[in-house]
This record gives C-alpha cells, sequence and structure tokens, in this order.
C-alpha cells in the first residue's frame, strides 16, 4: 500500500453537491407532474441516449497505452504547419493577374473575391488542422512526462493520465467519485456509484399511438441500477486498465444509502477482479454489462425488489480504498 490517500480521478460529491441535486431533481418532478404533455420523437430520442450512456458506456475497444511507442519516440511538435492549406490559397490570390477576358468583361473585382474566399475558407481549414495536430502533440508529451512513473505503478501518475483521456468525460457522466491506489503488487479503484434517486424515474415509450411517458417500477429501477453499476465499473476497469502496465484491476463500487449524504453514508455494493487478458479477447461491444459482471465473479447483493444491497469486503484486503469513511 502506498500509505497515502487514494489518487483522485474524479473527486466525490460534497453534501451540499448532494443536497443541490436532489432539490434540482424533485423541483423537476414537480413541474412533469404539474404540466404533463405529449412527449415527441425527440423526447424518444434523448432517454433512448440516457439510457445507454448509463448502461452501455462500457461498449468501447480496449485500447492500451503503447508506453514503449511513446517512449521510442520522444517529445514531438505539432506535425502540420500553421498554414499548410491556405499557403497555395495565398499563393494564387498574390500570383493572380487579371488575363485579357478578365479585364474586357471587368471580372477582376469577382475573381479576387473568389480567392479571397478561398484563403478565408483554408485559413479556417488550417486553424482546424494544426488544433487538432497541436492537441495530439499536447497529450503525447503530457504522457511521455509521465512514463516513468506509471511505469513504476505510482498511483498519482496513472491517475493523471487517466483523466487527462477522452473516456474519463464519459465516466464522470455515470459516476459520482473515483480513486486508485496500488496495495502491495495490487491495482485498486473505487468508483462511487449515481445515487439511486439520480436514475431516471419514468421513461418514454413509443406504441401504434405514438410515444408517451412511462413511469418505472421500482423493479426496472433496480434493473436500471445494476446494469448502470456494472456497465461503469467495467468502463472504469477499461480506462485505468489502458493506462496501467498492470495485469488485474480490482473495481470496488459504493453506493450511496437513500437518506445518505456524506462519504461516511457510503457502502461497498460491487466487487470485480478484471484480468487483463480478459479485457484483451472480449468485445465489450457487443456485450451487455451484467452477464460480463458475472463472468468475472462479481461480489454482488442484488435483488429485483430492493437494488443493490451492502457487501462485506474486510477480507479482500483492499488497503485505503476498501476503509470505511469515520462517520460525520
Amino acid at each position: 500500500m502506498t500509505g497515502a490517500a487514494p489518487a483522485l480521478i474524479i473527486a466525490p460529491k460534497s453534501r451540499v453537491d448532494r443536497i443541490t441535486d436532489r432539490s434540482v431533481r424533485e423541483d423537476d418532478r414537480k413541474d412533469r407532474q404539474g404540466r404533463r404533455r405529449r412527449p415527441t420523437k425527440a423526447d424518444v430520442d434523448k432517454y433512448d441516449a440516457l439510457i445507454a450512456s448509463l448502461t452501455k458506456v462500457h461498449q468501447v475497444a480496449f485500447e492500451p497505452i503503447d508506453w514503449d511507442e511513446i517512449v521510442e519516440t520522444g517529445p514531438v511538435a505539432p506535425s502540420v504547419a500553421r498554414d499548410a492549406v491556405s499557403q497555395a490559397a495565398r499563393r494564387k490570390l498574390t500570383q493572380y493577374r487579371p488575363s485579357l477576358m478578365d479585364s474586357l468583361l471587368g471580372r477582376e473585382q469577382e475573381v479576387r473575391r473568389a480567392l479571397t474566399a478561398k484563403v478565408l475558407a483554408a485559413g479556417k481549414a488550417d486553424a482546424a488542422l494544426y488544433a487538432e495536430a497541436k492537441a495530439y502533440a499536447e497529450e503525447h508529451n503530457r504522457l511521455l512526462r509521465l512514463a516513468p512513473d506509471v511505469r513504476a505503478m505510482k498511483p498519482g501518475a496513472i491517475a493523471a493520465a487517466v483523466k487527462g483521456r477522452d473516456g474519463s468525460s464519459e465516466l464522470r457522466d455515470v459516476l459520482e467519485g473515483m480513486a486508485l491506489d496500488v496495495v502491495g503488487a495490487r491495482l485498486v479503484v473505487r468508483i462511487d456509484l449515481m445515487e439511486f434517486d439520480a436514475l431516471p424515474d419514468e421513461a418514454v415509450v413509443t406504441s401504434a399511438v405514438g410515444p408517451s411517458f412511462a413511469k418505472l417500477s421500482p423493479v426496472e429501477r433496480s434493473e436500471l441500477q445494476l446494469a448502470n453499476a456494472c456497465s461503469a465499473a467495467l468502463r472504469a476497469a477499461v480506462e485505468v486498465l489502458e493506462v496501467a502496465p498492470a495485469d488485474t484491476v480490482e473495481l470496488l463500487a459504493r453506493g450511496l444509502r437513500p437518506s445518505g449524504l456524506s462519504e461516511a453514508d457510503m457502502d461497498p455494493v460491487l466487487y470485480l477482479k478484471i484480468p487483463r487478458a480478459a479485457l484483451k479477447k472480449l468485445d465489450l461491444r457487443k456485450l451487455d454489462a451484467a452477464p460480463i459482471a458475472t463472468a468475472f465473479a462479481a461480489r454482488i447483493d442484488w435483488a429485483a425488489q430492493r437494488g443493490l444491497a451492502p457487501i462485506r469486503v474486510d477480507d479482500l484486503g483492499l488497503g485505503v480504498v476498501g476503509q470505511r469513511a469515520a462517520a460525520a
């Protein structure tokens, strides 16, 4: 164990944030009840996208960072010039000399305007290309600086590398906290799941008469909670193992009690041990999350009527990551 606090990837929600979020959700429920309207196709698409983000966030390709290649390449600069596209367009404008027909037909100004428009368009293309190349170079150099400490399995470096990648923004949409630690030779990640109250309580369904709102039953919300927990845990494992040179990652997911507000009100509800070799073989893009978690022998206590319940993790030796926060 490192002896320090786990390295944060997503900062946990504060008490004030939770109170505010609950108030916003309650106001939204009252607003929906007060002025019910018929949903549109846009509402259907929005709901489908929300459910996909909650239950299919794990459906990505596993693409580990090639640290050897990054170190071997060394520092890089943007691979394109700032005027890679506009240079030719600007040259044409500068070198333009009106032909006899242009002069006779009075087309000189028209041609110059057209060439100027091409220069401006090329300038925008230059800006986009250079911004992309600059971002790539900056990310490469950022990872290059982190490489020695990541290879040494230092939690802070691994967390910093994960935080800077695109996948972390998607995790922020489905998690309320994420941290990692190295316990001996074990890589352990703790995630805080969305609280049950934050999950959708109604669906937008389609039928022969068109879209309509439908209240989700407690069982349906419990099933959604399970799918979300497993999907978020798998995606967290993917993001960490794409960065860290470890053979296995252990995931501990925590859930907030219904009346809870602080760290002391979080309980462990899911434990997974996921080998790198398995992620290389599986095509997560085609698989649902809960069956995968079951295949990995998940430690979980879930029932359709009540959802996730606390589990024992004292015997797992998860270090600081597995410790319960002191009561406030």
